[in-house]
């Protein structure tokens, strides 16, 4: 066969005129995602439907795991590593644009990497962002991860990574998995221990982001710190 194949291996018409991919709803967005990943796939329509009524959103699906991908999809097995691999590259994408000069002049940024990589998960995790003292982020590292609502938090182990970084401010992260990013009173009274123990030791905590599945609060806009 030459270079040009069959007509059964054409690629994927365009995308129907939609040209701003962020315009587009999740339904729109995921049969796409899914022609993209495997032009031959007949079913685009039929899996993103399916996808949407297991997940909830394209967010939800893009953060899935591969074994619940799976349950879904299973008959097309070569679509979970790919969504994988493609959650990946744009996490990545993320990191490097959060990482990429001052930190703190990125309130936006960081909102979106902070749901890109945990808004959507259905277990709630812990994480801290660590800069240097030019506001430059050195390190972000996940630090407790529990059930679907809540997740150990151990002070020590959050200035221990900071006092081996180097770091002189800390940037607070956990998602919440009901979507609703009000903090508790346990999240309130959290944040203002590790910020008494950060201030003893000379590190400075400039913010608690909490998220989850689009939305976010920021303590330090709500007057919290």
């Amino acid at each position: 066969m030459g270079l040009h194949g069959s007509p059964h291996d054409a690629p994927p018409a365009p995308w129907e005129g939609e040209n701003d991919a962020a315009g587009m709803d999740d339904r729109t967005l995921l049969r796409h995602v899914i022609r993209t990943l495997d032009p031959r796939h007949a079913d685009a329509d039929a899996v993103a439907d399916i996808l949407l009524a297991r997940f909830g959103s394209a967010g939800m699906v893009l953060s899935a795991s591969p074994q619940d991908l799976d349950a879904v999809t299973g008959m097309y097995p070569m679509l979970s590593p790919l969504i994988a691999a493609l959650r990946e590259a744009a996490l990545r994408l993320h990191r490097a644009y959060v990482r990429h000069g001052d930190a703190l002049s990125g309130h936006r940024r960081i909102v979106d990497y902070l749901q890109a990589v945990m808004g959507h998960d259905s277990t709630e995790q812990f994480r801290v962002l660590f800069l240097d003292a030019a506001y430059r982020l050195v390190d972000d590292r996940v630090l407790g991860v529990g059930t679907v609502d809540q997740a150990p938090v151990y002070p020590r182990e959050i200035m221990r990574h900071a006092m081996d970084l180097d770091a002189r401010i800390l940037i607070l992260a956990h998602n919440h998995p009901s979507g609703d990013p009000m903090p508790s009173a346990a999240d309130i009274q959290m944040t203002m221990h590790i910020e008494q123990i950060a201030r003893v030791m000379g590190i400075r905590l400039h913010d608690h982001m909490v998220v989850g599945n689009g939305r976010s609060l920021s303590f330090r806009r709500a007057g919290l710190i």
